[in-house]
């Protein structure tokens, strides 16, 4: 008998993986200082990468356009049900959205994790994103682990050829 999965089951996986990122990234760093940081750095691209390639596999086995739409419309893991999000504008080639709250966010800075988490977000959604498609631009000008007041996403693509 299976069970469906709640959004409250979601959000308790999500925060589960941030409590173990922030553990895990904490150790390193502390650890093993500035080689530590860089193999983090090294770590969250090869996941990003890892994560890109699985889901541009996934696509292309199910016929779909490699493109934004299709990465952000069918994307390969559920959003958590508290992140609070506004997609200001999303076309064919581009993408602004704002994430005002992040939950994840909020366990690194109760952990004092904040540190790692920017790492985090600087690596990772350029990492998968850009894998998934490769002429894919991603600008994340504003972060909330650094203490802006939201995530800014600026992604776009190159128009596709009819």
């Amino acid at each position: 008998m299976s069970k469906m999965v709640s959004e409250k089951d979601i959000a308790e996986f999500g925060e589960l993986w941030a409590l173990m990122y922030c553990t895990f990234a904490r150790e390193m760093v502390d650890t093993f200082g500035e080689e530590g940081k860089e193999a983090l750095i090294r770590a969250v691209k090869a996941y990003g990468k890892a994560r890109g390639e699985r889901l541009r596999k996934r696509h292309e086995k199910q016929g779909l356009p490699i493109n934004m739409r299709s990465l952000f419309e069918n994307y390969d893991l559920p959003g958590h049900p508290d992140t609070e999000k506004d997609r200001k504008k999303f076309t064919d080639n581009f993408l602004e959205s704002y994430t005002y709250v992040c939950p994840y966010e909020r366990l690194w800075r109760d952990k004092q994790c904040n540190d790692v988490g920017l790492i985090y977000c600087q690596y990772f959604h350029h990492a998968f994103w850009q894998t998934y498609r490769p002429d894919i631009d991603v600008q994340i000008p504003e972060i909330l682990t650094k203490d802006d007041p939201h995530c800014l996403f600026l992604v776009s693509q190159p128009k596709d050829e009819s």
